[in-house]
C-alpha cells in the first residue's frame, strides 16, 4: 500500500513536471520527451493523464464574443472555410494591422507540416506576419514568393527579403525569384521562365500546400504599392476592379479583370492559387472591404482573418445587398 501511495505521489510529480515544461516553458512534446529521455507519444500520454486528473484545466476565456458571431455569419454568407475575426485595439490602424498578422502568425505556424510548400505574397501585413512566425515542431518546409520583385523599394514591397525572413523564423529553405513581376515583354518573360534557377521556383507553385497574400484594393490606399504599376490603375478601375491578389485583379462580385500583362508578369496564375489547399488572406481596415469582399467572391481563399471592423462593414454591405434583392 506504502509503495501504492509512493509510486502515486512520483507520478503525479512527473505530470507536474511535463505540465510546467509544455505550458509554462513552451517547450514541444518533442524536446520534453529528449529531455526526460523517452518517447514523444508517453508525453502526449502524460499531458492527457495531467487534463484527466485536473492537474491541468484549461478555461476559455471570450473577451469578445462579438468576433466569433462575426465570423460564424461571414462563413455562413459567403462560403468560404474558416474565417477568423480580431478585435480592433483602441481603433488603431497600426495596431489592428499588427493584431490580425499576429493571428496569422498563429494560424500559419500551427498548420504547418513536415515536407509543406509554403508560398507567400507581398504585403504589409505579410510583411508583419513573416517576423511573428515561431518555428514549427516539424521541419523540411520550404518557402517560396508567389511572385516576382515589385521593383519598388521598401521591405513590404520586396519579395526575396520577405522569403529570407519567413524561412529564417521557420528554420525552413528559401527559394527565390531575382527579377521583377512585369518585365517589357513578353519574349522576354518566356525566356527567363525557362532559365533554371527561376524554372524550378515556377514549377513549385503547383506543389504549394499553404499560401498567405494580402489583398490590394483599387484605388490603393496611401501607402500601397501598385505591382503593376499605377499607370495602368484608369483602366482596370474603368473595368471596375476593386481589388487584387498576387496582381490578379477581380471586380465586387468575384469576377477576374485582365490587367493586359498577363503575357508579361512572373507570378502564380489564378489556377495555381486555387489548388492551394489552404489559401490564407489577410487584411485590415474598413477602407478594404469592398476589395476583400470581391477576393472572397473569387473563390481563391479558404482561411480569411480580418479585424472587426472589416468585418461588420463587410455584413452591412451583405445585408444592404440582399434588401435590395428583396424589394
Amino acid at each position: 500500500m506504502v509503495k501504492k501511495r509512493v509510486d502515486e505521489t512520483l507520478m503525479r510529480r512527473t505530470l507536474v513536471q511535463v505540465a510546467r515544461l509544455y505550458f509554462e516553458e513552451n517547450l514541444s512534446q518533442r524536446k520534453i520527451a529528449d529531455r526526460l529521455g523517452v518517447s514523444r507519444s508517453l508525453i502526449a500520454q502524460y499531458l492527457q493523464r495531467a487534463r484527466d486528473l485536473g492537474i491541468i484545466q484549461i478555461q476559455i476565456i471570450d473577451q469578445d464574443n462579438a468576433c466569433v458571431d462575426l465570423a460564424a455569419e461571414l462563413k455562413k454568407e459567403t462560403g468560404v472555410r474558416q474565417v477568423m475575426v480580431v478585435p480592433n485595439p483602441h481603433f488603431s490602424q497600426e495596431l489592428a494591422n499588427r493584431a490580425v498578422a499576429s493571428v496569422a502568425a498563429d494560424f500559419l505556424t500551427d498548420h504547418l507540416r513536415e515536407g509543406d510548400r509554403f508560398g507567400l505574397g507581398w504585403g504589409r501585413t505579410t510583411s508583419l506576419i513573416v517576423d511573428l512566425l515561431k518555428p514549427p515542431h516539424q521541419l523540411g518546409i520550404d518557402v517560396l514568393p508567389l511572385m516576382g520583385e515589385s521593383g519598388h523599394w521598401g521591405m513590404h514591397s520586396q519579395m526575396n527579403q520577405l522569403v529570407v525572413r519567413a524561412a529564417d523564423h521557420l528554420h525552413a529553405t528559401p527559394h527565390f525569384l531575382s527579377l521583377p513581376m512585369v518585365l517589357s515583354t513578353p519574349k522576354l518573360r518566356n525566356s527567363l521562365m525557362r532559365e533554371v534557377g527561376i524554372s524550378d521556383v515556377i514549377d513549385l507553385w503547383d506543389q504549394v500546400s499553404l499560401g498567405c497574400i494580402g489583398i490590394g484594393v483599387v484605388p490603393p490606399v496611401p501607402g500601397m504599392v501598385v505591382y503593376v504599376g499605377e499607370e495602368h490603375l484608369p483602366r482596370l478601375t474603368d473595368a471596375g476592379a476593386v481589388g487584387d491578389m498576387c496582381g490578379i485583379y477581380f471586380d465586387r462580385e468575384g469576377r477576374i479583370i485582365e490587367n493586359g500583362l498577363e503575357d508579361r508578369m512572373i507570378s502564380a496564375s489564378y489556377d495555381q492559387l486555387k489548388k492551394i489547399n489552404c489559401l490564407v488572406g489577410v487584411a485590415y481596415g474598413d477602407d478594404k472591404a469592398v476589395a476583400v469582399l470581391g477576393a472572397l467572391r473569387t473563390g481563391l481563399i479558404s482561411t480569411l482573418i480580418i479585424d472587426q471592423n472589416m468585418a461588420e462593414k463587410i455584413l452591412a454591405r451583405l445585408t444592404a445587398t440582399s434588401s435590395r434583392k428583396a424589394r
